[in-house]
């Protein structure tokens, strides 16, 4: 229970790292979780943020964007160059506990034994350059960014109250090349309804104090060295009232492991730097080195006063699943998710988002269906 808020937070404080440089005026707080539906293994997981966000502060041609998470922060300050203000440099940092904490599922059931806590450290200097602007249709004009990062971050790890017969991680230092090309732009928020945006990005890590561990220390490999490739396309298309939103996209990795693996499964929207959505399965369920991934949401309006929206959501998943028993890469897999949800306009401003999936190939007591609700909360200040 101790990481109900904690799970999710990488991605948000890491949020700072994906190309483009968000000068748009924010002060957001936001709440999320998951539940598993009746009898369920999934280690309940959450995460919850204040999120701010200036151009032209604390001084002039510069930007702040900070993140609170309670056991968890990140600040980052980008400098536009007076002469070439498409140009801006930067640097960043954060730090926090339970950020690269990991639990493990295998046919449906949480594998307690093999459960464990990671705290995180983080640096980073980036250069964030503005090629183009570039018209499109009635979005208007969207940017193309493209931005290099060097990272340095510090792992740290321990066991869980339920860890036995488990080498956890040793502690290690990651350096990590991140070069990324992004075009156009979707709102984040879960009232935003407009937005299109291809993303890639190409990054290359060295650990430096990794060795292996595992079951009695000899299962996992040791990969100091390893590298992703990721791409997606997506775009939240209004239609008269209603809004479509679609994202298709896929990973590619080599000599990845359960820690850099990617994550997926579950509601969590943002849940960290390498978890993507599953509607039905639990968060991070499955670990892949190589995925291909479609969602799709048809959002429409039921109730103008209070901003009442119904939500249908359909997913559609093949990876290579990693085998955190075994160690090893298994054959593809494909994954079918289904959900519906509501949201609307609560007391003080507040927007809800309860949502309800059904994962086809969940495996659950040895049958397959499995169920799961989520929990959003956000509120714009």
């Amino acid at each position: 229970m101790r990481r109900v808020w904690f799970i999710g937070l990488l991605a948000l404080t890491a949020a700072p790292l994906h190309a483009q440089v968000d000068i748009e005026h924010r002060r957001t707080l936001t709440l999320q979780s998951a539940f598993p539906v009746g009898e369920g293994e999934e280690q309940l997981g959450g995460f919850g943020y204040f999120w701010f966000n200036e151009n032209h502060y604390p001084w002039d041609h510069t930007a702040l964007r900070a993140l609170f998470a309670g056991v968890y922060g990140d600040v980052e300050l980008s400098y536009f160059l007076p002469a070439q203000p498409q140009t801006a440099i930067g640097l960043g940092g954060g730090g926090g506990f339970f950020i690269d904490s990991i639990t493990p599922y295998r046919a449906g059931e949480r594998l307690s034994g093999q459960q464990f806590y990671g705290d995180n450290v983080n640096a980073r200097v980036f250069i964030n350059h503005e090629l183009a602007q570039i018209p499109f249709g009635d979005l208007g004009r969207l940017p193309v960014n493209i931005r290099g990062t060097y990272l340095v971050s510090g792992s740290f790890y321990r066991d869980a109250s339920s860890t036995s017969s488990f080498t956890v991680p040793d502690d290690f230092l990651t350096q990590t090349l991140l070069a990324e090309l992004r075009f156009g732009g979707i709102e984040p928020g879960l009232t935003a309804k407009r937005g299109a945006e291809l993303y890639l990005a190409a990054e290359a890590n060295y650990r430096s104090g990794f060795e292996a561990f595992g079951p009695d220390g000899a299962l996992f490999p040791v990969h100091r060295d390893y590298r992703r490739l990721f791409g997606s396309l997506g775009g939240k298309i209004p239609i008269k009232k209603t809004v479509l939103v679609l994202r298709v996209g896929g990973g590619l990795g080599e000599e990845l492991d359960e820690l850099s693996a990617y994550k997926l499964g579950g509601h969590l929207l943002g849940a960290d730097a390498y978890s993507y959505p599953l509607h039905g399965y639990y968060t991070r369920e499955f670990f892949a080195d190589d995925f291909g991934l479609a969602n799709a949401e048809f959002l429409f309006p039921i109730r103008e006063s209070c901003e009442l929206a119904g939500h249908l959501y359909g997913d559609y998943a093949i990876a290579r699943t990693f085998d955190v028993a075994t160690g090893v890469a298994n054959e593809w897999h494909s994954f079918v998710g289904v959900g519906a949800g509501v949201s609307f306009r609560a007391v003080w401003d507040i927007h809800a988002l309860i949502t309800y999936g059904y994962g086809v190939n969940a495996v659950r007591n040895g049958d397959h269906g499995g169920h799961e609700v989520g929990l959003a909360l956000e509120k714009n200040f």
